[in-house]
């Protein structure tokens, strides 16, 4: 078995275990290509996974694109650094502390310092919750959303949706509105880029995946991803991390620009600068 075998065959073990089954029937794979559009909004075939497993006759080795992408669902940056020796998944503690052959006594001055340290989290407890608490906005409050508004989290916008935040959160759907997402795209992303006009609050986000170490994989993936969101016909409701700060901006609600977009990248034009929360609906007026 070659490394490529080797790690692919890692991977499939990984995903079986995140998918809590393992690939045996058409199902199955219908299952796990599911999954892993609600994971990662990315769109990876049954068949394309039944060819990774040998489930069919036919044999093709898998785009390096496909596998960045089931790398990241078993929570790896991508493909190269699943395949890194001693690599553990991005939200996976790096260190785990060794069991000591014996316990060991604490001094004298370890129990003092470790008392002081209980009575100034007894006091700072005390502190936090007798202070104000930020109130929300409650979901029956006619709130609507307008540009500019500055979120410090992810958290705190999602929340206004009633969605629970998971990984990855960059890109949510809302309950009950299929292909409408609270979209966290971060400006002038390193590989995805998300670049437009800042000065005018981003009336279109231009969207183009590069990695300088791997063109022809960006290639394609560039080609994949501008025919899945023709397909998809989504709604995208911005909150752009970085515009100003670290924090996220609310930008507007973006589609895909048919005539702006090509293989080469895909491009987001703001159709609404507001979302009223007591009429979510009228979003689904605003697709192509």
């Amino acid at each position: 078995m070659n490394q490529q075998d080797y790690h692919i065959s890692r991977l499939r073990e990984a995903m079986e275990e995140k998918a809590g089954r393992q690939m045996r029937t058409p199902k199955d794979f219908d299952f796990l290509s599911e999954s892993i559009f609600e994971t990662l909004h990315q769109k990876v075939s049954a068949t394309t996974l039944k060819r990774l497993w040998g489930y069919l006759a036919e044999s093709s080795a898998p785009r390096i694109s496909t596998l960045d992408i089931l790398a990241q669902y078993v929570g790896y940056t991508d493909w190269d650094h699943f395949c890194q020796p001693e690599a553990r998944p991005s939200d996976e503690q790096q260190s785990e502390p060794a069991e000591s052959a014996a316990p060991k006594r604490k001094s004298p001055m370890k129990w003092i310092a470790l008392s002081l340290i209980a009575i100034a989290a007894v006091v700072l407890l005390f502190v936090f919750f007798n202070k104000p608490q930020p109130v929300e906005k409650p979901k029956d409050d006619k709130y609507v959303l307008t540009i500019g508004e500055y979120f410090k989290t992810p958290e705190e916008y999602l929340r206004l949706f009633g969605i629970k935040p998971q990984f990855p959160i960059w890109g949510l759907p809302l309950p009950h509105h299929p292909n409408v997402y609270a979209w966290g795209p971060k400006y002038r992303h390193p590989k995805w880029h998300n670049e437009g006009d800042s000065a005018k609050m981003l009336p279109t986000i231009t969207e183009y995946y590069w990695n300088k170490d791997k063109p022809e994989a960006s290639r394609r993936r560039n080609i994949d991803h501008y025919y899945y969101y023709l397909r998809l016909n989504e709604i995208r409701i911005a909150f752009v991390k970085n515009l100003v700060d670290t924090g996220y901006v609310f930008t507007g609600v973006y589609r895909m620009s048919e005539e702006l977009s090509d293989t080469t990248k895909t491009v987001w034009e703001r159709v609404a600068d507001e979302v009223d929360f007591d009429h979510l609906d009228y979003l689904e007026n605003l697709r192509n």
